[in-house]
């Protein structure tokens, strides 16, 4: 069975908690990127599926947010990444987040599943008519920058953010 982009829903709880655990434990970090906010609700599931469902259709958003889409990339009921889809730019996701973010469960590292994850965002983006994409990564991320090139990515700059070098690629046509 192939791995497919499905949008976040209650019956996910068990395999997201296990799946942030996971990621959190292995990378030695504090964030998941393509995560939305869910950290900010792990211990409230029902809350970051309803959080997620407004920041989709663009609801009840803090003004500094953007709307955007999560999904969930699955394979066989776990979870093997997530990608977050910003629907639109603010100043700050120009410079340093773009418009996706996306993390892969470390089991499923360097076999193709983040290739094939963005390139399934990527037609969502289509469909939703964003573009140009702007997909940035770390600096120091090497296989987050080959998956961004494999995927159409061209290089356009580097963004310092504090002690943080961020690589800024665009995908498609600029207007």
């Amino acid at each position: 069975m192939e791995a497919q982009l499905v949008f976040p829903d209650y019956c996910h709880e068990t395999v997201m908690k296990k799946f942030a655990n996971d990621i959190l434990e292995y990378d030695k970090s504090d964030m998941i990127n393509g995560s939305g906010f869910y950290l900010q609700y792990k211990d409230d599931f029902i809350s970051w599926i309803k959080k997620e469902k407004h920041m989709h259709l663009g609801i009840e958003m803090e003004a500094e947010l953007v709307p955007g889409t999560t999904f969930l990339y699955m394979m066989n009921n776990e979870i093997v990444g997530i990608i977050n889809v910003r629907h639109s730019l603010n100043d700050y996701l120009l410079k340093v987040g773009g418009n996706i973010g996306y993390s892969i469960h470390p089991r499923y590292r360097r076999q193709g599943f983040a290739t094939k994850m963005l390139s399934e965002a990527l037609e969502f983006c289509k469909v939703w008519e964003i573009t140009p994409v702007l997909v940035t990564c770390d600096k120091d991320n090497i296989a987050s920058r080959k998956t961004i090139e494999k995927c159409g990515g061209v290089f356009e700059n580097e963004y310092k953010e504090g002690a943080e070098t961020i690589l800024r690629f665009w995908i498609g046509e600029k207007q």
